[in-house]
């Protein structure tokens, strides 16, 4: 269910972006003026690369999706950093085992039936960054361009071309660090990459997002937020959609091919666990409430060029 007209949810999403992005310019020149370093967020993520050049990573993710059951994913990036404010990155996905809902045709009836695949690529994301600190207070802009090299039978690629453009604040305050995020775009792969869904979803939509990282021993840290991913127009669907009966106790799995809704809304939350200089070992949960699907997932992250992991007195 919609709770915003698409005309006035648009209007307020780029006027909140506009607001965002000139408070930053004042932020970034006060920070200029004081000669005062760029300060990263407590947890940046993986898409930001944390030294000057260029960089490398490998991330591998085993996913376990309550509808369709496990997936085996590796990503590799690429990155480069030019100052403290810009960097850029592009990755593409690849799936080394999955399953998911896809259409079977006999005869005349088509039903949906789950199936499992074997090394199949996803979508390749390019973005860029624009990073602006003053003390404590951080802002991130970036934006994601989104081409489209899945599969589409699998529910992994959008299409088409797409893009997402997202609005990040955050402000330390001891060992946490609160954020707010708002964005627009056209491919909710692209807004919310922390999970890996079992489908795209690709319209007008905004996102949505509000949580804090907290600093634990041993330079772990652990993020939780709140989202919500609301479609300002219509959506075409890629993949498996799930949905909850009238009586909540069940989930109507469906896949749409054509035009519909696909509103999405519920918390993440992930564990971040520095194994040596180059490693780190990582550990996720997502609850869907809308759609009524949890997702858990375990991985590490191989990067080529890390900073030294700071010592904690």
């Amino acid at each position: 269910m919609n709770l915003l007209r698409p005309g006035l949810s648009r209007f307020f999403v780029g006027c909140i972006s506009l607001a965002l992005v000139v408070a930053a310019r004042g932020v970034s020149a006060q920070a200029i003026a004081a000669g005062t370093a760029s300060a990263s967020p407590a947890m940046p993520s993986l898409h930001i690369s944390p030294v000057m050049g260029f960089n490398f990573s490998i991330d591998y993710t085993a996913q376990h999706n309550s509808a369709t059951g496990w997936a085996n994913i590796v990503t590799p990036e690429l990155s480069y950093r030019w100052n403290r404010y810009l960097s850029a990155d592009t990755s593409v996905p690849w799936f080394a085992t999955l399953k998911a809902f896809v259409p079977v045709k006999t005869g005349t009836t088509t039903t949906d039936e789950l199936e499992s695949g074997n090394s199949l690529l996803g979508d390749t994301d390019v973005s860029g960054h624009l990073e602006l600190a003053h003390k404590d207070l951080t802002y991130l802009l970036t934006t994601s361009v989104g081409f489209s090299t899945g599969n589409t039978r699998y529910g992994l690629s959008a299409n088409t071309t797409t893009y997402n453009i997202t609005n990040h604040f955050d402000y330390s305050v001891g060992p946490f660090t609160p954020d707010i995020e708002i964005g627009e775009g056209d491919n909710s792969t692209l807004a919310n990459q922390t999970v890996r869904r079992i489908y795209t979803a690709v319209g007008p939509l905004a996102n949505f997002q509000v949580g804090s990282a907290i600093d634990l021993p041993w330079n772990m840290s652990l993020d939780l937020e709140a989202y919500e991913e609301l479609p300002i127009g219509n959506q075409n669907v890629y993949g498996t959609v799930t949905t909850k009966s009238k009586k909540g106790k069940t989930v109507t799995k469906q896949v749409l091919q054509g035009t519909g809704e696909a509103e999405d809304n519920g918390f993440t939350s992930e564990l971040d666990v520095p194994l040596g200089h180059y490693v780190m070992l990582n550990g996720s949960y997502a609850r869907s409430l809308i759609q009524g699907l949890d997702t858990a997932s375990i991985g590490m992250t191989w990067t080529l060029r890390a900073p030294k992991i700071p010592k904690i007195d």
